[in-house]
Parts: structure tokens; C-alpha cells; sequence
């Protein structure tokens, strides 16, 4: 198994907002560095290695759902995971399969109405693998626990041992919980030194609504998760208390590749540009990345020893959105910009921004967005969408 000391792995338990947090995460290195595994099956091993040899020299991030067993520890340099409150992961979990296709359902033997009774009486692997102590069989070293064809993975996993060995794995890495993110962002941005706060949009934080549940529900996932439980309070005791002291202060250590340091001559397309917060994932169709629904785009400057004139083309949902009202900021001061109408966007040279020694935050603040349902009828897209990034150009000022 290969090793970069330099790569930061998001070891990903599904249903604890990593999705969101992956976007976050994208944002901070730029799409173009970070490598996101999406099908861990037969041979995911020698794929994983083969990956971090190829991209090694530009890869900073890799995720994806990657149980430890897979993928051992020290495979990179950073390895952080988000946990969950089991039972609220698991209602969460309910919700997802409910608005998973049709075909989907069918294919894990669940109908149109999925119920806590269906989840546990599943002899899908998918499901019975998550349903039933699904975070001590992700972070457990024995693949039989998530290997179907073995007969430990149908049988409740024997308590000895097994949550003293999985909550020592996670102490030996940064661990967050979706209950406390704002402390986990900070604890990542320490971590990772960043020097900027992280943000995060919580659209694919599936929750349950109320009357959906009943307490023998409840009590029945309790009895089947009682490990799951078990770990989770544990390393619970050890997790700090409160937020986390900022991680960054001027002349404070941070990783450049946490910035975007443009050259002159250059254009920069969105997923070239590390340090932003507050944009969605780079789409590959229109090339763009839309700002989230904070309705501002920050994008954190590499400190430069030289002034730098930039020009931002900026895409707007519809054909009539207000690009003119867009407003910029350096530092949370308002900072001028000349425009110049292109055929499918508008196109912004801001103000020479002058020498810096550290680094320094350009916010993009668009006028409104709108719901991508209203716009376009039929659509599944919940998002609200304003204005979109489409590239960035640098000129000697």
C-alpha cells in the first residue's frame, strides 16, 4: 500500500454530512486536486494505490466510503472521519433509501414506504451491513464483519474486543461529529492549517420528520446497534469540550496549498482555484461552480510580493439575472470592479489589489438566488442558485 505523507484522507461513514463536508473540503484545495473513490469493491486496494502514484505530486485530498479494513491506516499523512449519533444516523439513513429510484429500491428488496421493520428484517447486504452496527464494521480491522459471503458478517458482532479495537483506531485520527460541526470544522481547519474559517452547507443533511418514527422503532434499532452505541459514547469522553481555540493568527504556519496564488498571464479555471469557501463542487458540464447558498463566494490570496490585477467571469442562472448588482470585497472592505458584457456572462476586472504579506479574502456577493425548481419544472435539484464562477484571469497590474 502506498503512502503520501502530503495527502489528507476523509475516511467518509456514510450519513454524517460528508457529502457536505466534501464539497467543503473540495473548496479548500480546489476540485482538480482532490480525488473522491466512489465504488469500494473487489480490488479497491491496488485502485487506491494506483491513484495516489499517478496524481501524488498534485493529489491533496482523497475520500470516499473506505472502511478501515480496505484501506489500513498511514496511507496518508491526515486522516480525519465525522461520526454520528448511531440511531440519528440510522433515521437518517431511512430517509435516504426512501428517496433513493424505484429500481434502486427494488434492487435491495424495499418498497415505495421504507420502515425502521423493513431495515432490520433486510437480508440485502447493503442494508444489513449498515443497519446492524454499521460504524464498529467500518472501523473494524476484520473484513469478515463486511464481507457477505462470510458467515461473521450475518451473526451480531461479538462484543469482546470489538469497541476497544475500533475506538482505538479512531484515537489515533481527527475525529468530528455532525452534533457539534461547527466544532469539527474548526478542529479540521486547525488540523489542516488553514488560515481561514470553513463553511458548510448541510443540503444533503438528511433528517427525519416527525410522526415517521415510533418509539418501538427506536427501541428496536437501540437493541440491534447496541455497539454502535457503545463506541460512539466512547469516544464521545475523549473528544474536547467546545469549540476549539482558532486555529490561525498573523505569522502562524499554513499549508499554501490551502490558497490561491495566481500568476500573472494565467486563467484559472474554478477547480484550478484552492482557497475558496462558499461555492459548490465544480460542475464538469457547464465548467463553473455556482456560490452556495450563503449567497457569498470567498476565495482566499496566497500572500504576493507583487500587486495583481484580476478579472472574474461570472455566469448568472437565467438569462435576465442582475449581474450588474454583483458587489466585491478584499478583506470586508467594498472594492470596486469595471465590467464588460460578454455573449454568456459578465465579466469583471477588479481593482489593483496591492502587495501582501498575508493572506487576504476576495468575497463574491451575488444579488439573490432561486430555487432551481422554479426554473427549471420537474426538476430534482433542491438548491438555490444565483451566480456561478466560470474562470479567473490574471494580468501584471
Amino acid at each position: 500500500m502506498s503512502s503520501l505523507g502530503g495527502t489528507v484522507f476523509f475516511r467518509h461513514l456514510p450519513k454524517t454530512a460528508g457529502t457536505s463536508l466534501t464539497t467543503t473540503l473540495a473548496n479548500i484545495y480546489g476540485d482538480g486536486q482532490c480525488h473522491r473513490f466512489r465504488d469500494v469493491g473487489e480490488g479497491f486496494q491496488g485502485m487506491f494505490s494506483s491513484v495516489l502514484q499517478a496524481r501524488g505530486d498534485v493529489l491533496s485530498l482523497v475520500s470516499g466510503h473506505i472502511p478501515l479494513h480496505t484501506v489500513p491506516e498511514g496511507s496518508c499523512g491526515t486522516e480525519f472521519t465525522i461520526l454520528r449519533e448511531p440511531i440519528a444516523r440510522l433515521l437518517s439513513l431511512r430517509r435516504f433509501l426512501e428517496q433513493q429510484p424505484p429500481a434502486d429500491r427494488a434492487r435491495m428488496g424495499l418498497g415505495d414506504k421504507v420502515t425502521i421493520a423493513d431495515m432490520l428484517a433486510s437480508r440485502n447486504s447493503e442494508v444489513y451491513g449498515q443497519v446492524r452496527n454499521g460504524m464498529a464494521r467500518f472501523f473494524s480491522r476484520d473484513s469478515r464483519f463486511a464481507d457477505p459471503a462470510s458467515d461473521e458478517f450475518w451473526e451480531p458482532l461479538p462484543p469482546a474486543g470489538v469497541v476497544e479495537e475500533c475506538a482505538a483506531a479512531l484515537e489515533r485520527q481527527t475525529v468530528g461529529t455532525v452534533e457539534d460541526m461547527p466544532g469539527a470544522l474548526r478542529m479540521l481547519q486547525r488540523r489542516l492549517r488553514v488560515p481561514y474559517e470553513l463553511d458548510i452547507g448541510m443540503e444533503n443533511f438528511t433528517t427525519e420528520r416527525g410522526g415517521e418514527v415510533s418509539l418501538e422503532d427506536v427501541r428496536a434499532l437501540i437493541e440491534a446497534n447496541a455497539i454502535d452505541l457503545a463506541l460512539f459514547h466512547m469516544v464521545m469522553k475523549r473528544l474536547p469540550k467546545g469549540l476549539p481555540p482558532a486555529s490561525y493568527a498573523p505569522g502562524d504556519g499554513f499549508d499554501r496549498r490551502t490558497l490561491f496564488d495566481p500568476q500573472p498571464g494565467q486563467q484559472y479555471s474554478p477547480m484550478q482555484v484552492p482557497g475558496r469557501q462558499g461555492f459548490e463542487l465544480f460542475e464538469s458540464a457547464g465548467k463553473l461552480c455556482w456560490i452556495g447558498d450563503s449567497g457569498r463566494g470567498r476565495i482566499h490570496l496566497a500572500p504576493s510580493a507583487v500587486p495583481l490585477s484580476l478579472t472574474l467571469a461570472i455566469y448568472g442562472i437565467v438569462p435576465h439575472y442582475p449581474l450588474r448588482e454583483m458587489k466585491f470585497q478584499i478583506d470586508g472592505a467594498n472594492w470596486p470592479a469595471s465590467q464588460f458584457q460578454a455573449p454568456s456572462n459578465m465579466q469583471f476586472t477588479l481593482a489593483t489589489i496591492p502587495p501582501h504579506t498575508g493572506p487576504m479574502e476576495l468575497t463574491i456577493v451575488q444579488p439573490y438566488a432561486a430555487p432551481v425548481a422554479a426554473i427549471t419544472a420537474g426538476s430534482p435539484d433542491r438548491r438555490r442558485l444565483g451566480a456561478a464562477l466560470l474562470n479567473i484571469r490574471c494580468e501584471a497590474a
